[in-house]
């Protein structure tokens, strides 16, 4: 059966590798100038669809007026360039189909927008990308084409932002390492399972999303890739508001989804809640096929799979803000999510060599990811001379991962007689526990100088139960080689200060230090510290912005990393 077991491998390797290379993965550049040639930095590129114009990607022009999106699939699609002060300019329809090649497009004009009138009415509109000193910030709430979209769509549509629905993952730049923050604040969630709630969590309720790619010296060192901040809409209005929708569709299986929010402000007492649904089932239906030669044997792999996935995802939370002095504020914040994600998969594969079919295998596959999510923050910010503030939060976070799998494996000669099979199951059993608390404070010296500064602590502890069964001799036997409870316990101390330098209109210094000391263990019941370590590191950062003129801003980054030794990086953005 050896050789049955071996060609199975190949059939998932190749089946995983023909899912990846069937789509068509096109990059386009361009260039961005004005009618004197000069390029046009930081000006706004979408990729629209032609059907309806809804956006696709988007990106900014760099220093040179160039721009790149990356991994566009096939379809029929429109360029639209704008820049505040120009006429927004369309470009031709363009089509990408599975063999077309890496596109260049010709060098784009903008036209000044000069216009007089006899009554002026000056609106302020936002474009939707905009470069920050050490951030690109996405203005969802201005965007009519983040309407019925979600979270997850609009980050989709950002520039360097690669969203991986089938792996639940964010990558900025090609890195993974992503944090997600809502409101400045960390979700400690495991990523994948932040990606299910943003794919629950309605644009309408999103101000703006900021991506971070270097974080300043108030934000954690942790990761690779950078920092996503959510910031959702609140509401300054006396009273009570709030504004729900509902959506329904069907295609092959029904999708539905729910959502709304409520505030509620009176006198020094301000109550708000939120809750979302969201509804996803969708059958789907794969087929791969895979010729190669091996050791003179024409093998060939067909593989037919069928499954049904169904999502379900609450979320809810609410708080409450109370002014408790003229210059102190007390809040607190509560959530609960539920994340249940169920999957029945039928999959029938054929291997034949030389022609001949050798083997036939089915597999049936029953498996369950549920994620239970409890959070509770406290908050207090108070007001100090001036417009100096100081704010303590403390944060509780737990989840919870069950995620149980079962496989009915069946072997078959070609001829389609029975050999035997195999009945395994998994279990991953994950709960995780969360503190942490911080204190910042945020001043100026004089008009030109704002400086920050706090210190952090967050303590986590998690244990990760995973066995591995397989039924024999109608009893259930635990592979003990793929059978283990590990715990770990981790925590951060941080502390932190930045200033911000306004030199002139024109150039902004922005200066950071943090120090992060982390203390780490890992370990089963019967082998103590696998890992265990402790290690401080120094963080600075330093940030130079200058704008050249009205289209060119110039932003200059130098991170150093002390750790032993001394690391510069210097990166024209």
């Amino acid at each position: 059966m050896r050789s049955i077991s071996d060609r199975f491998l190949l059939v998932i390797l190749f089946s995983f590798i023909l899912l990846y290379t069937a789509v068509a993965q096109v990059t386009i550049t361009g260039l961005v100038v004005d009618l004197t040639s000069n390029p046009v930095s930081h000006a706004n590129v979408l990729l629209l669809r032609q059907t309806d114009s809804s956006l696709v990607k988007g990106t900014i022009t760099n220093d040179n007026g160039l721009y790149t999106l990356e991994k566009i699939t096939e379809g029929k699609y429109l360029l639209s360039y704008s820049f505040t002060g120009y006429k927004q300019v369309f470009g031709r329809p363009i089509t990408i189909t599975k063999a077309s090649e890496n596109l260049a497009i010709d060098k784009v004009f903008l036209r000044r927008d000069l216009q007089q009138l006899e009554d002026v009415t000056v609106t302020i509109k936002k474009q939707l990308f905009e470069q920050k000193i050490d951030r690109m910030v996405i203005n969802v709430a201005g965007s009519i084409t983040s309407a019925g979209s979600t979270a997850l769509d609009v980050l989709e549509r950002s520039p360097g932002v690669l969203v991986d629905r089938n792996n639940n993952s964010l990558a900025i730049n090609g890195k993974n390492g992503v944090v997600v923050m809502i409101n400045g604040k960390v979700s400690y969630m495991p990523l994948n399972a932040v990606v299910q709630m943003l794919a629950g969590m309605s644009a309408g309720n999103i101000e703006k999303m900021e991506i971070i790619t270097t974080p300043p010296a108030n934000l954690d060192a942790q990761g690779n890739a950078g920092f996503i901040n959510i910031v959702l809409k609140s509401n300054p209005n006396a009273g009570t508001n709030g504004s729900f929708s509902l959506s329904a569709g069907y295609g092959n299986k029904e999708n539905n989804s729910f959502d709304v929010n409520i505030n509620h402000r009176k006198g020094k007492f301000n109550l708000y809640g939120t809750y979302s649904l969201s509804r996803t089932h969708q059958l789907q239906s794969m087929y791969f096929y895979r010729k190669v030669v091996i050791e003179s044997q024409v093998v060939e792999t067909s593989t037919n799979s069928d499954r049904d996935p169904l999502r379900a995802l609450h979320n809810a939370r609410a708080g409450i803000d109370y002014q408790l002095t003229k210059k102190t504020v007390i809040g607190g914040i509560a959530g609960v999510s539920d994340n249940k994600w169920t999957m029945n998969a039928v999959n029938n594969m054929s291997i034949t060599v030389d022609s001949q079919i050798d083997s036939l295998i089915k597999i049936n596959n029953k498996e369950l990811n549920r994620w239970k999510n409890y959070f509770g923050n406290i908050n207090v910010q108070h007001t100090l001379k001036g417009d100096s503030k100081i704010s303590a939060d403390v944060d509780y976070v737990y989840y919870n991962d069950n995620n149980p799998n079962d496989y009915l494996n069946n072997y078959y000669k070609g001829t389609g007689t029975f050999l035997f099979d195999e009945n395994t199951k998994s279990t991953k059993k994950t709960p995780i526990n969360i503190f942490a608390a911080k204190i910042d404070y945020t001043g100026k010296i004089g008009k030109k100088v704002e400086i920050e500064a706090g210190g952090k602590i967050a303590n986590s502890a998690f244990t990760n139960d995973v066995a591995v069964a397989k039924f024999k001799q109608n009893t259930w036997k635990n592979d003990d080689t793929l059978t283990a409870s590990y715990k770990l316990k981790e925590r951060i101390l941080a502390a932190y200060t930045s200033v911000n330098i306004m030199v002139n209109d024109k150039t902004t210094i922005k200066a950071g230090l943090r120090y992060e000391y982390t203390t780490s263990n890992l370990g089963t019941a019967t082998k103590k510290n696998i890992v265990d370590r402790k290690y401080g590191l120094l963080f600075p950062t330093l940030y130079v912005s200058r704008k050249i003129n009205d289209n060119i801003l110039l932003i200059l980054l130098i991170a150093v990393e002390l750790q032993g030794q001394l690391l510069m990086i210097l990166l024209p953005l």
